[in-house]
């Protein structure tokens, strides 16, 4: 994307031949350790239900709060990454880690990228809304199901469920939060917006031009009316969970938990 850039007109070189002339020169890094495959496959991760949901994937997550020097108050960054078919990872420093900041970035989002058929996110109480009431259906659920996107949750503290953002994460943990020494909060959105630009230059050499093969894309309008505080309507509207079933209870019984409510399942179905 570099050479491309820098070279405008000039045919590409293969990637084989960039590693190559990389190896060559001994300008590559230590390379990461493969990681051992095929546990999800074992318990039976529902790659390809997941796949069928819808065609257009998102998820979202809080990377955890970050402090910098002579301030007390925790810095809070909400990140959105799109997974499929396109990739594109954008991050925004919020004042909160609450629903109610995170819905005017994604609102800003989806009036230029397209709005995602299945929106994957994690257990945590800003998603889900409550630790007690059985059933709850948070302000955010509300938000996602009015504009007809499925959501989908990952499985309780098995953050590889929900793999795509969590990565993201861990790459703006590396890049930007840990080779910088922030003093203020204007260099911190500084820093964010030059990742964010980072991922829309290779959204745009890559994926931009296959956005016109995707079918029955959505946007937001200046116009377009959003509704958090009830759902519209209930018909045809779904959440999904992705859930290991598990035997810890008392009784020895095997369950999975949906929105704090324990459904016991039977024990031939146990991890």
């Amino acid at each position: 994307m570099d050479y491309a850039k820098q070279y405008p007109g000039v045919k590409l070189p293969s990637i084989w031949f960039i590693q190559e002339s990389v190896r060559r020169n001994s300008l590559q890094t230590a390379q990461p350790k493969k990681k051992t495959k095929g546990g999800s496959k074992y318990l039976l991760y529902p790659e390809e239900a997941i796949k069928q949901l819808g065609h257009i994937h998102q998820s979202g997550d809080f990377i955890g709060k970050k402090y910098i020097d002579k301030q007390t108050e925790p810095i809070n960054i909400f990140s959105t990454s799109y997974y499929s078919p396109f990739k594109l990872f954008q991050i925004k420093r919020v004042l909160a880690s609450k629903t109610v900041y995170v819905y005017p970035v994604l609102i800003n989002l989806w009036k230029n990228f397209p709005i995602p058929d299945v929106y994957r996110i994690d257990n945590a109480l800003t998603f889900r809304g409550t630790a007690r009431g059985k059933r709850f259906i948070s302000p955010f659920l509300k938000f996602i199901l009015n504009l007809n996107i499925i959501p989908l949750f990952g499985a309780p503290s098995k953050p590889w469920t929900n793999p795509h953002v969590e990565g993201h994460n861990r790459t703006f943990d590396v890049k930007v939060w840990r080779n910088n020494r922030f003093a203020n909060l204007e260099q911190i959105d500084v820093e964010c917006n030059r990742f964010n630009q980072e991922s829309l230059d290779l959204f745009d050499f890559k994926y931009r031009d296959n956005l016109i093969f995707i079918k029955r894309k959505r946007y937001l309008t200046e116009k377009s009316k959003i509704e958090y505080a009830k759902l519209k309507t209930i018909e045809n509207k779904k959440i999904y969970f992705i859930r290991f079933v598990e035997n810890k209870d008392i009784r020895n019984n095997s369950f999975v938990t949906v929105l704090n409510e324990k459904v016991i399942i039977p024990e031939q179905y146990d991890h």
